[in-house]
């Protein structure tokens, strides 16, 4: 059997992988087509910790952070984002 701590690892490096692939699809994408790309997100009130962490690495990436060709538009029902909610933190991040 797998010990608690190897599955912890082996999902942490699934979610990197996620991450990195994610990245290179859009640059893939935005690279491909000389029309913008955007990305949109509803109900980002319900995104899990993890959904929400890939997409601020895809926000932040360095190779996408200052793409003039990459959009991202998420929405949320208002209210419904507490300060312990993680879009705070992926906001904090994205206005740096």
């Amino acid at each position: 059997a797998t010990s608690p701590i190897n599955r912890n690892e082996d999902c942490d490096n699934a979610q990197k992988r996620l991450q990195y692939l994610l990245c290179q699809f859009v640059e893939v994408i935005s690279s491909t087509f000389s029309a913008p790309v955007t990305l949109f997100l509803d109900d980002l009130q319900w995104a899990d910790a993890a959904s929400i962490e890939a997409v601020n690495h895809l926000l932040t990436a360095a190779s996408l952070a200052h793409d003039e060709r990459f959009f991202f538009l998420g929405c949320c029902r208002k209210g419904d984002i507490d300060e312990g909610h993680p879009v705070r933190k992926l906001l904090k991040n994205v206005e740096r």
